[in-house]
């Protein structure tokens, strides 16, 4: 192991207190809640300084003794369900909370077991080791030399090309479809959770169980503004692919213009993102218009997969590896033993070719047959002429039908009326149908059709005022399919002369939603896509905005600036307090607030306190 470590930046120092590299100065004091620096896990991994935090864990600083190499050494740590025991190192439960502690644990380690088995992505910061200790989980992890994607955009000061961009990120979006598979999603795809490495390749970093890439759960929440999808601020809709999709997009919206999306929870679904391309040339038509479609707030209407957003970016049709293309043989297929021919050698008709189970791994009594696309197109044919056969046979068979329908109805009520009529009752049936059939002034081809086409127009003109009798009630009755009003404006539902035939509103129900905006269909008790009829009652739940607010951020904002942001917002209930910060040499800026997950609820109006720096003393 090396000697004189800087604890900092985990490289030789010398001598020096302070270090040349990174100048972390030995001794610096620590936050007790953290490992101290100098700790040991596992007799084999140095521990150093704090590089980050969230509501799940803290990534040190580390190095690995045996391989002679930086690492970053994750601890699974939350710290509204834990504290640190007076030893420094192991880990106290809360009281109450140690059923909470060891699910999420056991999500964890088993999110830090899966990372593990994917030592052959190259675009995931790989897992290098696992230590249970301490009552809690450790992840040796590599360590990663190269800049976030935000601090790459800030270094280079323009946006990519779309070529820059596809080069770069595409074999991200790879890895994530190969991510997704084995069941795993990430939720937290940023602009400072991407690394790019000093050879200019992505490396995905940030993978966090998802307890805290969601609001209001029992841990602290880590979101990204403008990456974060509109699911994760809910507590009710569903995360999956298409959370990381949205993610992907916005990460890819930023880099091709140079602006990140809004959050969110402040986007509205009337108000449609600037297209990319209409911000950087670049970008060809069809990547804008994917970007935008996974940027979609409404989950319904969004790129719902990896594989879906490859395609739709760059027009690759994915292949599984397991399948094999094969496109000059033609197609195999199987035919049972009892229909093979009695000479194996014979060539069977339309070039189609047996082949033997000793020779080919067939499976026993059968045999592979090779159907060339000649024979394919042959039976198309002769299927095709069936089919004209079949209809010549029926237009040749209808009409006999029909005249042989109107002599019987002739001859079973015909006779009576002429009775009626006073002809005489004497008169055969034979001789009666000769007279019908053959007049001896007439032709009888001529009366014959001429007959059939009166009948015909009865029977049309009765058809006609029956289904003019009956249409009315059809109307009334035909099945209609209950339109999806989720998403729409309620105003518009209301005032659509189409829906106010169809449907009967009852009054809406208002509710609080994070997904949509006010104004907004959230649900409606009749399922959508259901057949019903003219004047169902439908009630619709109606948005009233959402119930909580993300809060801007405080960022090099002095203290009546970001009042008068929240003013804006609609908080006022505010106290101020000032503190000593020696981050801060300039006193009346804003260095944090109350609100633990940086959100603010609406209904309840709590006091949100904000901090403000003041001078040390």
């Amino acid at each position: 192991m090396k000697r004189n470590l800087c604890m900092g930046c985990m490289q030789e120092k010398g001598e020096s207190p302070v270090c040349p590299h990174c100048g972390y100065e030995e001794g610096t004091p620590h936050f007790a809640s953290y490992l101290p620096p100098h700790t040991m896990i596992d007799s084999r991994y140095l521990v150093g300084r704090v590089l980050s935090y969230n509501g799940e864990s803290v990534i040190y600083i580390g190095y690995d003794t045996m391989s002679d190499r930086r690492v970053d050494i994750r601890e699974y740590f939350p710290d509204t369900l834990a504290g640190r025991n007076s030893d420094g190192r192991s880990v106290r439960v809360n009281e109450g909370r140690q059923i909470q502690f060891k699910a999420y644990m056991g999500d964890y380690l088993e999110m830090i077991r899966k990372l593990s088995r994917m030592r052959t992505l190259s675009c995931v910061v790989q897992v290098q080791g696992i230590v249970e200790s301490n009552n809690t989980v450790y992840a040796v992890m590599e360590h990663i030399d190269g800049v976030t994607v935000r601090q790459y955009l800030n270094d280079r000061g323009t946006m990519l090309s779309w070529q820059e961009a596809s080069d770069l990120f595409l074999p991200m979006l790879k890895t994530l479809r190969l991510i997704h598979q084995d069941g795993l999603i990430h939720r937290g795809i940023s602009a400072d959770t991407i690394l790019i490495t000093h050879n200019n390749t992505v490396k995905i970093d940030g993978f966090c169980i998802s307890a805290v890439r969601a609001a209001r759960t029992e841990l602290v929440a880590e979101l990204f503004p403008g990456f974060s999808a509109p699911e994760q601020y809910s507590t009710i809709s569903p995360h999956g692919t298409w959370t990381d999709v949205y993610a992907v997009c916005a990460l890819l919206y930023t880099v091709l213009t140079g602006q990140r999306p809004p959050e969110a929870l402040i986007r509205s679904p009337e108000k449609r993102l600037m297209p990319p391309r209409e911000r950087n040339e670049t970008v060809p038509p069809q990547v804008s218009d994917a970007l935008l479609e996974g940027l979609e707030l409404n989950i319904r209407g969004r790129i719902q997969d990896m594989d879906t957003l490859i395609n739709r970016l760059t027009g690759e049709y994915p292949v599984q590896a397991d399948v094999k293309v094969e496109r000059d043989e033609p197609p195999m297929v199987v035919i049972p033993e009892d229909d093979w021919p009695e000479d194996p050698q014979e060539e069977p008709e339309g070039n189609t070719t047996y082949y033997h189970p000793a020779s080919t791994g067939g499976v026993a009594n059968t045999r592979q047959v090779s159907v060339s696309p000649r024979r394919t197109e042959s039976r198309q044919e002769e299927q095709a002429r069936t089919k004209k056969l079949i209809f010549t046979s029926m237009a040749v068979t209808l009409p006999i039908l029909l005249l042989a329908l109107i002599l019987t109805f002739w001859i079973l009520f015909g006779g009576d009326s002429r009775k009626s009529n006073g002809e005489s009752s004497n008169v055969s049936e034979e001789s009666s149908l000769e007279e019908w059939l053959v007049p001896s002034h007439v032709d009888s081809s001529t009366e014959i059709s001429s007959h059939m086409e009166s009948s015909s127009s009865e029977e049309s003109s009765k058809e006609e005022s029956s289904e003019e009798s009956s249409e009315p009630e059809e109307s009334s009755t035909e099945p209609i399919t209950m339109t999806n009003f989720v998403g729409q404006k309620y105003a518009d539902v209301i005032a659509d002369a189409k829906n106010k035939k169809i449907y009967i509103f009852g009054e809406p129900e208002y509710v609080y939603s994070n997904e949509y905006a006010e104004g907004i269909v959230v649900d409606q008790d009749v399922t959508p896509g259901i057949e019903i009829t003219e004047g169902t009652n439908v009630k619709l739940k109606v948005s009233k905005g959402p119930e909580y607010i993300i809060l801007p951020s405080y960022e090099k904002k002095t203290e009546k600036e970001y009042i008068d942001e929240l003013n804006d917002l609609g908080i006022t209930n505010i106290v101020v307090s000032y503190r000593e910060d020696p981050l801060f040499k300039q006193e009346g800026f804003v260095v944090g607030t109350s609100s633990t997950d940086g959100t603010y609820d609406i209904v309840k109006k709590p006091v949100l306190e904000i901090y403000v720096s003041k001078k040390s003393e």
